[in-house]
């Protein structure tokens, strides 16, 4: 099943101003604040389905790891449940994963799904900039977001994070945990292709992105996602200068812009979403294509 459509079937449910802007760009800013909210229901989803997901999957996962540890015999273990021949490869696919990973005891990686010359996960902590991972290892599954780097000289990415732990038998001792990474990036892609899907008949225009850190996810250099899925780079200088203090105060609210002299009236909306972390958000673009 094509993986982009996979997400935008499972996020279907998709369906205050600035001043300027005329009456089509304030239609679109209200349509827009819709697509916020069903945006960040979304995320909700998301980031519990996968949990579940794990939580099935967990039992699975658990003979890769026996003593003595063999990183390819767990990399091959975690890159079988991508089998869509099977209920979990099946079940995974509605979800825009960055990786899947086995987390050690020690807090630090394993191995994960990527092929062997691509994995950057043994080693790496995990433990640290990711507090729903030390709580697996405690023995309690659960969600959470973190920046880190993977790779030596790349950019720090943000992500939305499930873990769980692994257990030998049901109640026996943890013996690691296994976690579900999702960018912002690929999350405002899923978003994005869903509201694609559900204003089909609209012939709208629509750019979907986090605010994080002070900026919109995806856009400018990030490379978790294809350039087409990236917030355009005109749009950038078009988000109000205020938007982290507003955002980071729990404010949601609209602003309106026009491009090309005028021809093309765009809204937007900015709602905060608490639930990943302080000062985040959600933003959305929306213009029609016929004015």
């Amino acid at each position: 099943m094509n993986t982009r459509w996979s997400w935008a079937l499972l996020l279907c449910g998709l369906g205050c101003t600035k001043g300027g802007g005329d009456a089509v760009g304030r239609e679109a800013a209200t349509r827009a604040q819709a697509h916020v909210r069903e945006g960040l229901e979304a995320t909700g989803r998301l980031t519990h389905g996968l949990q579940a997901v794990l939580v099935a999957a967990a039992p699975t996962v658990v003979p890769s790891i026996a003593d003595p540890i063999d990183v390819a015999r767990v990399r091959n273990r975690l890159r079988d449940l991508h089998d869509d021949r099977s209920t979990t490869g099946r079940q995974l696919s509605l979800y825009p994963t960055h990786f899947v990973a086995v987390v050690g005891l020690d807090g630090k990686g394993l191995a994960g799904d990527l092929e062997a010359s691509r994995d950057y996960l043994p080693g790496l902590d995990l433990r640290t900039p990711l507090a729903c991972v030390g709580a697996a290892l405690g023995g309690t599954a659960g969600t959470c977001t973190g920046d880190f780097v993977t790779m030596q000289g790349a950019p720090s990415r943000a992500y939305m994070v499930s873990a769980v732990p692994l257990r030998a038998t049901p109640d026996g001792p943890v013996v690691g945990a296994l976690v579900g990474a999702m960018t912002y990036g690929r999350v405002a892609q899923a978003i994005r292709e869903a509201l694609n899907v559900s204003t089909l008949r609209d012939r709208v225009q629509l750019a979907v992105g986090f605010w994080h850190g002070g900026r919109l996810v995806p856009s400018g250099r990030d490379n978790d996602v294809t350039a087409a899925q990236l917030v355009p780079d005109s749009l950038l200088p078009r988000v109000p200068g205020n938007t982290a203090a507003r955002v980071g105060r729990g404010e949601a609210f609209t602003f309106t812009f026009t491009e090309n002299n005028g021809a093309m009236q765009w809204g937007a909306a900015v709602a905060p979403a608490p639930a990943l972390g302080a000062g985040d958000g959600l933003m959305v673009f929306r213009a029609p294509l016929r004015q």
